[in-house]
C-alpha cells in the first residue's frame, strides 16, 4: 500500500511539472487579477491610442492605492497580431511599469510595459530588452525612450 502511494505522488509531480509554463502563468496570472479586480466595478482612467492609420488601443487603469495598479490592455497595430489582456503593475513617480499578460491569436505571452505619463497623456517606453523565463522585459527600465511611437490619450470612461 505504502508503495502505491509513493508511486502516486511520483507521477502526479512528474505530471505536474511536465506542464508547459505559458499554461502555469495563465492559471496564476487569471487567479490574481480575477482576485484584485474584485470590488472594481469602473477603471480609474481610461485611455484609447488611435493613429488614424489603423493602428489602435484601449487602456483600462484600476487603481489599488500604494502605488500600484491593475487593469486591462488592448492593442491592434498593422503588420502584428491583436493582443489583449490584463497587467498589474507599479507607479513611481510619473512613470508606470507593468507585467502585461495577454493572448494574441490563441498564444498566451508575458511582457513587461512601460508608460511616461505627461498630463492627460501616456507614453509608451521602449529600450532593451531582454528574456528571463520565457518573459520579455527591459534590461534596465531607466534607460527607456518614452513617446517616439505609441501616445495613449486619456478618455471618458465608458
Amino acid at each position: 500500500m505504502k508503495k502505491l502511494i509513493l508511486a502516486s505522488a511520483i507521477i502526479t509531480s512528474i505530471i505536474t511539472s511536465c506542464q508547459s509554463d505559458s499554461k502555469k502563468y495563465t492559471t496564476v496570472d487569471s487567479t490574481i487579477m480575477s482576485e484584485q479586480q474584485q470590488g472594481y466595478k469602473t477603471p480609474d482612467e481610461c485611455f484609447i491610442y488611435d493613429d488614424n492609420k489603423g493602428n489602435s488601443g484601449e487602456l483600462l487603469i484600476y487603481g489599488t492605492g500604494a502605488n500600484r495598479v491593475l487593469g486591462h490592455l488592448s492593442y491592434s497595430v498593422n503588420g502584428k497580431d491583436k493582443n489583449s489582456g490584463a497587467f498589474y503593475g507599479n507607479m513611481k513617480g510619473d512613470t508606470i511599469i507593468i507585467d502585461y499578460k495577454f493572448q494574441s491569436e490563441g498564444i498566451y505571452s508575458h511582457r513587461e510595459v512601460a508608460w511616461l505619463r505627461k498630463g492627460d497623456q501616456l507614453l509608451e517606453g521602449y529600450g532593451d530588452i531582454k528574456k528571463v523565463n520565457g518573459d520579455v522585459k527591459f534590461k534596465n527600465v531607466r534607460k527607456l525612450t518614452f513617446g517616439k511611437s505609441i501616445i495613449f490619450n486619456k478618455t471618458d470612461c465608458k
